[in-house]
């Protein structure tokens, strides 16, 4: 992987930037930044200069404050940032400003243990003006079924006006035995604006899906010159306490992206995990113990593979999302030299083209 670096990027952690998590570039003022989800919020950093440009956070109280927590939000052009609350309230903000606020119909989401939607880079976009997608995320962790496997409504769209305009209703394909896995129930997703193309993959599957208004109208099996095993996670439980955690001999697909620049598709697949302290369980206290091995895996168009290529997260080192931009891909450093900042690296994928 280090073969194609040919740049650097560094970005200026200021004194209210807890943690930058990087999800995508898109335009404001005129310029491309970086978008990092904050809990209630998002940050945009200039790519040049490294600075915080702008920042937004939803307000605890106020007009402006969502019913509900907020369980998906994501930020788009033009300084658009768009919040869904546990409640169904729906509120779309330009600049800090609310513009737009819906009540989704909920009584869907309300039969659930636990509501949650996947609301990272692509999960969550925009197809259009007050039109947008978001990936649903069902699992419930009182239960010793972690994952409903028969569920069928991971798509979802609406708009500001109207409420839901479509559900999907297609299974993932997995067998019974992850029931207890939470990775049946996280989708990974990304969309080629310049074929208007958007395509989903599950976590332990080689299969992705090309959806469009709710239904697949392509399913195919991505190919791979190293053999992928998934296996289910690992169910525990101690008296009353119960604990769901993937196996580390499984492989797992993490990302997804697309390179507008070269033409190819980027997945990311976590491959080999070694655990340098396997009797620590908690899955909160895991991280940053594992070695992990990766494959970046390079498809053209059509999703014939092109090349593998392996990074390697040693302990301590973390994984960070693949930003494709109008000049190239980005990927953070796996280790961080200083708190202040935050690195990435530009890879250059350009042999690959052809």
């Amino acid at each position: 992987m280090e073969e194609f670096v040919v740049g650097e990027c560094s970005l200026e952690k200021d004194s209210t930037t807890r943690r930058i998590r990087l999800q995508k570039l898109v335009e404001y003022d005129g310029e491309h930044l970086f978008l990092s989800k904050e809990e209630k919020g998002y940050s945009l950093f200039s790519k040049s200069s490294g600075k915080k440009h702008y920042s937004f956070t939803i307000p605890d109280d106020g007009p402006l404050s969502l019913k509900g927590y907020p369980i998906a939000t994501q930020g788009f052009d033009a300084g658009e940032f768009l919040a869904i609350s546990s409640l169904g309230n729906v509120k779309q903000y330009v600049n800090g400003k609310q513009i737009a606020e819906i009540d989704l119909e909920w009584s869907t989401y309300d039969n659930l243990a636990l509501i949650q939607m996947a609301d990272e880079k692509d999960n969550f976009r925009k197809i259009g003006d007050s039109h947008y997608q978001i990936i649903n995320k069902p699992i419930n962790p009182f239960a010793e079924d972690y994952v409903d496997i028969n569920y069928g409504e991971w798509v979802a769209e609406f708009n500001l006006q109207e409420g839901w305009i479509c559900i999907s209703d297609f299974s993932s394909g997995l067998g019974e035995e992850y029931s207890k896995s939470a990775s049946a129930a996280h989708l990974i997703s990304v969309y080629n604006h310049e074929r208007d193309e958007f395509y989903v993959l599950f976590e332990p599957s080689d299969f992705l899906y090309q959806i469009r208004d709710c239904e697949v109208i392509k399913k195919l099996k991505l190919t791979s010159l190293t053999k992928f095993e998934y296996l289910p996670g690992i169910y525990e439980k101690t008296g009353r306490n119960s604990s769901w955690r993937s196996n580390p001999k499984s492989a797992a697909n993490s990302d997804l992206a697309y390179d507008p620049v070269n033409k190819l598709y980027l997945r990311m697949v976590k491959v080999k995990t070694e655990e340098s302290q396997p009797e620590v369980t908690d899955i909160r206290l895991r991280q940053g113990l594992n070695r992990n091995t990766y494959l970046m895996l390079i498809y053209d168009l059509n999703w014939e593979l092109k090349a593998e290529l392996e990074i390697v997260y040693d302990v301590g080192q973390t994984i960070g999302n693949l930003i494709p931009t109008p000049e190239g891909v980005f990927i953070p450093k796996p280790e961080q030299k200083s708190e202040d900042e935050y690195e990435l690296y530009k890879i250059d994928l350009s042999q690959f083209r052809n």
